[in-house]
């Protein structure tokens, strides 16, 4: 039986509500996708030296103390080759039941696989200098930034590119655009039939997201550039490894990331300077300025990155 058919006889309504498919385990490793040659040459245009697109599937949103558990790439090559990239990976920890109905990964799915040192060296290999494109790709790249300083590997010269920032700045003032940035909903936009928080395919569905906004930016950006409207920062403007471990202060902010409980802080700096405001924790993660609490503001409803360093008191 063909790898389609065991698909397309595996049907599934997922979180969006949309009808999709979930492969096999043995088939996560392999995609329907193809970036067509409009988009590999659109992509060539503006990356004459190749692009990478990634994704990875944790076991939650902070780099400080979940685990990957499956890594995969896309990658156009600059003669035009589109090559791909894939590992499960061992978490040596228990998967949280809330986040299997998102990625649909077990255990027991990953006893056999390795633990993260070899994939993620493999994947460094893969991509070596090529800039690097993810969906939210703060939280990816926080993830891949830690594995690196905690198996002492080289650090590449590898430019960032966000796959949301791009459309959400992109479509900011047009007449028709998506009804939001997730990746689900600019997939639809564009008519890409993909499977939703499978690695591969929401690294390639990335890449041709990003290939169709390419094509839209020729023609509308005027004086914009796509560093501007896309770039994040380089791979290497992380801080060195000691800059990532919890102080005293903060290390409380493990339990409340995880239980979801809402906390006061007093930050240094933005509109509430110096004063407790409320929010709700998503995540704890690494930037090149250092430690970041991702947060929902509740008095701006704003979701934001607020420096660790800058916090200065923390209480219930």
């Amino acid at each position: 039986m063909s790898i389609l058919m065991q698909r397309l006889l595996s049907f599934y309504f997922d979180l969006d509500c949309t009808i999709t498919y979930k492969p096999s385990m043995q088939n996560r490793s392999e995609t329907a996708l193809i970036i067509s040659p409009e988009e590999v040459k659109i992509l060539l245009n503006h990356f004459p030296k190749g692009i990478c697109s990634f994704d990875l599937e944790m076991t939650g949103l902070s780099a400080l103390f979940d685990k990957v558990i499956e890594i995969a790439a896309c990658k156009i090559e600059p003669d035009g080759k589109v090559t791909t990239f894939h590992s499960l990976v061992n978490p040596l920890i228990t998967i949280p039941e809330h986040t299997i109905e998102y990625h649909g990964l077990h255990n027991e799915d990953l006893r056999d696989a390795p633990t993260l040192k070899k994939p993620l060296k493999d994947f460094i290999d893969f991509y070596g200098n090529t800039p690097l494109l993810a969906h939210n790709a703060k939280f990816d790249i926080s993830f891949i930034i830690r594995g690196i300083h905690e198996y002492n590997y080289p650090v590449s010269l590898s430019d960032i590119y966000d796959s949301c920032i791009f459309p959400r700045t992109l479509y900011k003032k047009a007449d028709i655009k998506p009804k939001s940035f997730k990746l689900g909903d600019l997939a639809e936009f564009f008519d890409i039939k993909f499977i939703h928080h499978i690695a591969l395919e929401d690294s390639v569905v990335a890449m041709k997201v990003f290939a169709r906004c390419l094509m839209y930016f020729d023609d509308q950006a005027g004086d914009k550039s796509l560093k501007d409207l896309a770039y994040l920062f380089k791979l290497n403007s992380f801080k060195p490894s000691g800059n990532y471990i919890l102080g005293r202060k903060h290390v409380c902010l493990k339990e409340f990331v995880q239980n979801k409980t809402n906390i006061q802080i007093k930050y240094s700096g933005g509109s509430y300077k110096n004063e407790f405001r409320e929010v709700k924790p998503i995540s704890l993660m690494a930037l090149p300025n250092g430690l970041v609490l991702y947060a929902l503001c509740v008095k701006s409803q704003m979701n934001k990155y607020f420096i660790l360093k800058k916090i200065k008191d923390i209480k219930e």
